[in-house]
């Protein structure tokens, strides 16, 4: 074996490759706009650096077009992005006059204002219910009064009359939950006649000169209905799609839709002017409904409010590398101020388009179609699309986003910081998506993000499973780890393997590769809190030999469906530019062909705790000075506090430790026997308490001797 292991060192000296690195880096001094991850054109452009972290030259990233990029009321000020602050003294519902007849846009966040009506008359009321929105006061949406026919709400005769399109509301929807806190309507004012109204605006005020001679203050609404809805109450984008072809058969909205929340009821109005002031909130969808009593009309409807949109979105195109690419890390430079938070995802892919289609044949039959030949098709009778598994991954959970902040305390080219890219390498393209949380007053603000990759993949392909697949209990137990490589002539190669245990491993019994079992003394496995890295010869190569990597190791499992993700890289490469390991068939031993390993269902969270030096004795004398209560917590995916108390036998408070923020895994607390007065106890008999939030508690009795 020594032989074996000497003849591989050789290899290795002779083939270690140079590494080189490239960066693509968004914002900030000198990184590509931030409005080019939306571009059709292109999204700017990447740099290469040599072996020696020089730079030596840029190339174009490319987009396709199936990305759906999109951006949600997103701020691009001083090349960054954070949300919109809406200004209280804009109009959100101002249209553009001359856009098109059929829409009624509102360019100030986005969006459109349209009506109830079905979507055969939509070419009929959107001239006439513009006017509304068209920021000119000498013109209004006119309904007028017929006598006629009884009209019924909830069942009841409310008046012998009809009115000309009363069922109809007029509905705004801005595409996203904006901060409101004002809505103001009126009629068309005279100059003369209504002074005193038109004085007595509130701001924004227009001039008298805007308004007409003539007025029109009689036909105010007298009875009017004002509903909203976030950005929870789903409905289709419009009229006109049909239930049938919308994502979980969306309809559109309703007059007095049970969806939406009524702001605003008012049967006996008497105010020309209305003018409503109420708690900012998260609106997307309004709906103003007026009920026939006499002629009416709407000169201005405008909506108002104040503050930093509480949730936007920026998705980037389909992002084109070119050829494949090794990622590795990534990085952003960010301010996170407290209440906020962001969320960035990443999805990649190995074809430009992540969906498949289909159409039915005469027969019947679901046949795939290319997208040319699915437009074509009546899109009342298209079937929807999927996602195009094999050669896409899902979009990844979101990043820590603390392990991704750039760290200012080192040089840049570095590397020392940033966290690893989760979704799968090699591919070519790859799709970005940040999400902003904020609060009214407070926003946060990504300045620059940078996407780190090799030059070339370590391999065409790494495949990984691991066995068992499920286990009876969470006590520690072997697992096997198979990684299967294949290579092209161009591949780096590696000679280190990274899996993710979650857990501390608690012993590795062998490390395979190729079939052949290495010295663990000579190839020394790094364990880690919750990783495992193990080290072997360099394995390279695009022949098609055996090549294999094999680790057992024991480990506890703590959390149902715990991925063991894994990487391979090249401990030569200065920055230790990572590929991931995709789930697949790595071996015909067995037969899981994944990383996941599945659990027990329901139990406790907090299990097999160990409390030792119990009694407790700090004396000085080095024995049991410390108690320690250590534990297993499992299920949890986030980071939750667990908090230690300890109380006397009256049940008063002695001394709560500072929590520990932990998610699945092994823990420990420790207590030096002092109270919060940093005094020792006194002897005694003493509760220990153990907490995760309010989800779980364990308990027990200690004890203190001198």
């Amino acid at each position: 074996m020594q032989h074996i292991i000497a003849s591989c060192f050789l290899l290795v000296l002779s083939i270690v490759p140079a590494h080189s690195r490239g960066e693509f880096r968004v914002g900030g001094a000198d990184g590509n706009p931030w409005p080019s991850l939306l571009s059709e054109e292109g999204a700017g452009e990447y740099w290469l650096f040599d072996s020696e972290g020089q730079f030596a030259s840029t190339e174009s990233v490319g987009v396709t077009p199936h990305g759906a990029a999109a951006d949600t009321l997103i701020d691009f000020a001083d090349n960054a992005i954070g949300p919109r602050f809406i200004d209280p003294a804009v109009n959100l519902t101002l249209t553009d006059p001359n856009s098109s007849a059929i829409k009624i846009p509102l360019p100030y966040i986005g969006g459109e204002a349209q009506t109830t009506d079905g979507c055969g008359a939509v070419d009929n009321h959107t001239p006439v219910v513009k006017k509304q929105f068209d920021g000119d006061v000498t013109t209004a949406h006119f309904r007028r009064f017929t006598p006629g026919q009884g009209i019924f709400s909830g069942g009841t005769i409310i008046a012998g009359v009809t009115g000309e399109g009363w069922k109809q509301a007029v509905v705004i929807d801005f595409r996203a939950a904006v901060p409101v806190n004002r809505i103001r309507f009126f009629p068309r004012l005279g100059q003369e006649d209504d002074l005193l109204l038109i004085n007595e605006l509130a701001e924004p005020h227009p001039s008298l000169e805007t308004f007409g001679v003539d007025s029109f203050a009689s036909n105010f609404l007298a009875w009017y209905e004002i509903r909203v809805g976030d950005n929870s109450a789903r409905f289709a984008k419009s009229p006109c799609d049909k239930v049938s072809v919308n994502l979980h058969g969306l309809r559109w909205v309703r007059n007095q839709d049970p969806q939406l929340t009524v702001l605003e009821s008012n049967r006996e109005n008497l105010d020309p002017v209305v003018d409503l002031r109420f708690p900012t909130e998260s609106i997307r969808w309004i709906t103003a409904q007026a009920f026939p009593l006499r002629d009416w009309e709407v000169a201005e409807f405008e909506v108002y409010g104040e503050g930093f949109v509480e949730e936007t979105v920026l998705v980037t195109q389909i992002l084109d590398f070119g050829q494949p690419i090794n990622w590795g890390k990534i990085r952003w430079d960010a301010d996170v101020p407290e209440g906020t938070r962001i969320e960035v995802r990443t999805r990649t892919g190995n074809s430009p388009d992540p969906s498949l289609y289909f159409a039915e044949n005469i027969n019947g039959d679901i046949r795939p179609i290319t997208l040319a030949a699915y437009e074509k098709l009546d899109p009342s009778g298209r079937l929807p699309t999927a996602d195009d598994t094999d050669n896409w991954s899902f979009w990844s959970p979101p990043y820590d986003f603390a392990a991704g902040l750039r760290d200012s305390t080192g040089p840049a080219a570095a590397w020392r910081d940033g966290t690893p890219l989760l979704s799968p390498g090699p591919s070519r393209y790859i799709q970005l998506s940040f999400r902003l949380f904020s609060t009214f007053t407070t926003a946060p603000r990504i300045r620059a993000f940078t996407l780190q990759f090799g030059n070339a993949p370590a391999a065409r392909e790494i495949l990984g499973e691991v066995w068992p697949i499920a286990v009876d209990s969470f006590a520690p137990r072997e697992f096997t780890y198979i990684v299967r490589p294949e290579f092209s002539a161009e591949d780096t190669g590696f000679d280190r393997l990274e899996i993710r245990t979650h857990a501390q491993v608690q012993a590795i019994s062998v490390v395979k590769r190729d079939g052949t079992e290495l010295d663990l003394d000579a190839f020394v496995p790094d364990i880690q809190a919750d990783r495992l890295v193990v080290s072997f010869p360099r394995l390279q190569g695009e022949d098609d030999s055996f090549k294999q990597l094999e680790v057992r190791f024991v480990v506890p499992v703590l959390r149902f469906g715990t991925e063991f993700s894994g990487w391979v890289f090249d401990s030569n490469d200065p920055d230790q530019i990572k590929q991931q390991i995709r789930p697949g068939n790595a071996t015909f031993r067995f037969s899981g062909d994944g990383l996941a390993v599945n659990t027990p269902v329901g139990g406790r969270l907090l299990v097999d705790i160990a409390v030792t030096s119990n009694p407790l004795t700090p004396n000085g004398d080095g024995l049991n000075e410390t108690l320690e209560i250590a534990y297993k917590l499992r299920e949890v995916t986030a980071s939750r506090p667990v908090r230690l108390a300890i109380y006397n036998l009256a049940g008063q408070l002695v001394v709560e430790l500072p929590p520990v923020a932990a998610r699945s895994g092994e823990f420990a607390h420790r207590w030096d026997g002092r109270a919060a007065d940093q005094q020792l106890v006194p002897p005694g008999t003493y509760i220990w308490r153990l907490q995760l939030e309010e989800k779980e508690e364990r308990a027990g009795i200690l004890a203190v001797a001198y």
